[in-house]
Parts: C-alpha cells; sequence; structure tokens
C-alpha cells in the first residue's frame, strides 16, 4: 500500500504528528523501532502542554509546583511556582497514549527498525529490518526517530552537531529517599555534571535520577555514580537508561518532500535540555504544515520558518544562558545564587509554563542584567 505519509519514530513528535495527519484525512503509517523502548527521559511536562494536548490526568503521576536547585558547594535555592505545575510522566506509558490517540484517528502503526529511504518516482520506499513488513510506500516523509535519526542520514539533511550524552537510573522509594517524593531537584554541581546539570525527578512509585555530559573527555557512568553517592542512595536501581540528546537545532530540518520534527530536527532546549513540548509542538506544526502542501502545495519550509519564528528567542537565550554558567563550578555557584531572585524565579515560571518569552518591566530587566553582571564577574 503506498501511503500519503510515512512518519519514522513513535515518540511524542511523531505519534502527534501522526494524529494530526490521520485527523485531516491523510493516509498515515506510524514506523516505530521497538513499541516497547522506554526513553531516558525525566518526564517533566509543563502546564501549557498538558492543557493544549488535554493530556488525560491519569497519565500525569505527580503535579509538582516547588523544586530546588543545588550548588557546586551545596547552597540550596528553593523555588515555588504558584500559578502552576510541572507535570511527571512515565514515557512508556505516555508514549504509548500519544501512539494509540494517532491509531485511533486512523493511523496505521508499524514496528520495524528502518533500514534504508530511498527516492522512487514521486515519494520514497522505506525498508525495515522486520521480515513481516513488506517495503512500505510513501509520497512524503516526516523524520521523528531521535538524535541519531536515520531518516536524517538517509535523506542528507544537515548534521546534527552537538549532543549531550545522558543516562538515568530509577530507585523504588524507600524510607532513605522518600524525602525526594514531593520536589523537583535540579543539581548545578561539576562532580555531577562538568557541562549540564544532573536531575531528580520524583515519579508514583520511583525516583527518575540521571546527569548527562557534552565532554567526552568525561565518563557518564563515573558521573552518575558520584551523582548517586551524593544523593546518600545505598540501593541499586531497577532500571538503568542511556540516550542521545540533541542540544542544537540542524541549520535546517525542512525538504521539498520530508522534514525532521522533535529530536531528528535537534529541538531540544540548551541548558535544560527540554525535549517532550518541542517535539509534541513541532510534530504537530510540522503536521499541519504537511497537510497544508499535500492540499494547497504550500512549501513544507513553511513548519520551518513557523516553528524558529515561535521559539528561537527561546532557544538562543537558553543557549546563552549555558554558555554563560555552565563553564565551570565558580559560574555555577553564581547561577544558582541568581536563583534566589524572586523576579528571575517569576519571570522563569512564567516562561516555561507557556514557552513565551514573558516581558518584564524594564527596572525588573535593569536590576537582573545587574545581578547577573555582579555575578559573572565574580564567578569568573
Amino acid at each position: 500500500m503506498r501511503y500519503d505519509v510515512a512518519v519514522i519514530g513513535g515518540g511524542p513528535s511523531g505519534a502527534v504528528a501522526a494524529a494530526v495527519l490521520a485527523k485531516a484525512g491523510i493516509s498515515t503509517v506510524l514506523i516505530e523501532r521497538n513499541l516497547d523502548n522506554v526513553k531516558p527521559c525525566g518526564g517533566a511536562i509543563p502546564l501549557g502542554l498538558i492543557e493544549e494536548f488535554q493530556i488525560p490526568a491519569e497519565l500525569i503521576e505527580k503535579k509538582l509546583s516547588r523544586m530546588r536547585a543545588r550548588s557546586p558547594k551545596g547552597r540550596i535555592i528553593e523555588m515555588h511556582m504558584p500559578n502552576g505545575y510541572v507535570g511527571m510522566v512515565r514515557r512508556e506509558k505516555f508514549d504509548r497514549y500519544l501512539r494509540s490517540e494517532a491509531e485511533r484517528a486512523g493511523a496505521v502503526i508499524v514496528e520495524g527498525l528502518v533500514k534504508s529511504i530511498s527516492h522512487s518516482g514521486d515519494g520514497f520506499v522505506i525498508n525495515t529490518l522486520n521480515d513481516k513488513v513488506a517495503p512500505l510506500r510513501a509520497r512524503k516523509i516526516i523524520g521523528a526517530d531521535g538524535a541519531n535519526s536515520k531518516t536524517a542520514d538517509e535523506l542528507h539533511f544537515p548534521l546534527n552537531e552537538l549532543k549531550v550524552i545522558a543516562m538515568q537510573q530509577r530507585f523504588k522509594y524507600t524510607p532513605a529517599i522518600q524525602k525526594f517524593s514531593d520536589i523537583v531537584e535540579i543539581w548545578f554541581d561539576g562532580e555531577v555534571s562538568p557541562d549540564f546539570y544532573g536531575w531528580i525527578f520524583p515519579k508514583a512509585d520511583h525516583l527518575a535520577i540521571g546527569t548527562g555530559t557534552e565532554d567526552k573527555r568525561h565518563n557518564l557512568k563515573a558521573l552518575q555514580k558520584r551523582f548517586i553517592e551524593k544523593i546518600g542512595i545505598t540501593d541499586a536501581p531497577y532500571l538503568d537508561e542511556a540516550a542521545k540528546i540533541p542540544m542544537k537545532p540542524r541549520k535546517s530540518f525542512t525538504q521539498e518532500k520530508a522534514i525532521l520534527v522533535g529530536d531528528a530536527a535537534g529541538l531540544v532546549t540548551p541548558a535544560n535540555g527540554e525535549g517532550i513540548f518541542f517535539a509534541m509542538r513541532s510534530g504537530k506544526l510540522g503536521a499541519q504544515a504537511m497537510i497544508e502542501h499535500i492540499k494547497n502545495k504550500t512549501p513544507l519550509q513553511n513548519y520551518e520558518k513557523e516553528f524558529r519564528k515561535l521559539y528561537a528567542p527561546i532557544f538562543f537565550g537558553l543557549e546563552v544562558l549555558q554558555a554563560a554558567y555552565y563553564r565551570n563550578d565558580r559560574l555555577r555557584e553564581s547561577f544558582v545564587a541568581i536563583c534566589a531572585d524572586d523576579d528571575v524565579q517569576q519571570i522563569t515560571f512564567d516562561s516555561y509554563l507557556y514557552k513565551k518569552m514573558v516581558p518584564a518591566p524594564w527596572s525588573t530587566q535593569m536590576k537582573i542584567f545587574s545581578k547577573n553582571i555582579y555575578h559573572l564577574i565574580k564567578g569568573c
């Protein structure tokens, strides 16, 4: 059978794209390499995403409005989100739900690792390593297959230049770690990560604890081991997870007949490594552009233009923040100190909930700017 669109990758970006396409009457096949796959991910999603995609309450394992930032010297800044919360989801359940929504909308779900993609006539032929799946034909392609995207490689998209290698472990609650069960904790500590951060995210029955690094000189397992030691956990994890996370959008993620969404496009924000929101938003925007392209012959480049228009300021701002403060422990110490400011917290949370750059009064901007200059000089 020939489909209008083949979506390669069944995570949040691909599942959302497939659902939007199928609802619009576009014949769609969703190809996922492993329907039982569990991606290492903290699983934090903002309130704006929950509202936009009407995520069922049963998928939100925790609603957290408190978080702590911890500095290399152990300074702790506790923050409270007065007008919203961070929702904690378990990726295996979350992804399965999103795929079921795509299937309910009419998309065909196929399990198989993509082996090759070749041009054929006015479309593509997709071969998988699943012997039970015949070659799939599609007029257009949406690549949603992660940081190591086979789609991007096969279709010669620009390289994904910058990646963090992340590792996460899950620990069942014990009396020793129960204190972390109702708060997000972020560690800005060179012993935990030399250029990123460590996280403690509580779920219904376990803690998800992880770290990441771009620096190939550092042993990720050793960083994670040190993190666990510093937290004081002595029990063994019941699950280890690892993956690469792109930290910079590709120079281009659209072609004449194909687009990339989510991690495949490199749409994970610097500094905080947030990917689920941008995966689902890019999946939705990409699918909408694909529908217009098929029905009205509008260029697929409209998708990339729209995404960059909406979110380029956020990516740029967080890239500057990471470059300024993540270089050494003195700067990380200064960064955590800035987090103590009430105005900084208010702007951060307001922007986080709905992913919009929230303007602050001029006096507030000048105060924050002055504090940033002071702490940067102090930390250098």
